[in-house]
């Protein structure tokens, strides 16, 4: 390309018959200012446009850098979120077993609780026809000729007039004469910890 400078310097060789040397040099002079000013144009936005590429290549970089980290954080994301529901269900897994665990002592406890209340109705049951025959062994006692005692009115004389007399009680057996001591027929002991 022509600088406004070579322009300037161009020197035409002139012939016989030629254009008139003045108005070629004026208008070579108009053509050179104008392309002059055309140039640095040109060279301003060759300028701007080197400015803008490098501004456009720094941006270029920066989206480049933004989708890279952009890739990275939904990455990340998805990574954290599948941690996060691996966490979840150990958590969950953790407390169903928690829970069963919980459920079968409850369940366990209630079974032993049971069990105790069967033992302690047997025993009541038990206690209660061993009272009942005690009862009925007793009044059948009390019914029987044994404490069928009658006084004449002769006995009831003296008796009035003869001084009372003690009664002596039987001694309440101790530790030592306590396992010679049997109850009456028809009674038995009932130890609470042999009846399941």
């Amino acid at each position: 390309m022509l600088t406004p400078v070579e322009i300037e310097n161009k020197v035409f060789k002139s012939g016989g018959l030629g254009y008139d040397k003045k108005d070629v040099d004026v208008f070579m002079r108009e053509v050179a200012d104008s392309y002059s000013e055309v140039y640095k144009e040109k060279l301003e936005l060759e300028d701007k446009m080197n400015v803008l590429n490098e501004a456009l290549g720094r941006y270029k970089s920066i989206e480049k850098t933004m989708q890279k980290a952009l890739i990275l954080a939904e990455k990340t994301a998805e990574e954290e979120k599948a941690a996060a529901l691996v966490n979840a269900r150990q958590i969950e897994n953790d407390a169903v077993f928690k829970a069963q665990n919980i459920l079968s002592d409850a369940r366990r406890e209630l079974d032993g609780i049971r069990k105790q209340i069967l033992t302690m109705r047997q025993i009541y049951e038990t206690y209660k026809v061993n009272f009942k025959n005690l009862a009925n062994a007793q009044i059948e006692l009390l019914n029987s000729d044994s404490f069928n005692v009658t006084f004449s009115d002769e006995a009831l004389d003296d008796a009035d007039m003869a001084p009372m007399q003690p009664v002596e009680r039987e001694e309440v057996p101790d530790a030592d004469t306590a396992a010679d001591f049997s109850l009456p027929e028809g009674f038995d002991f009932i130890n609470p910890e042999s009846v399941n």
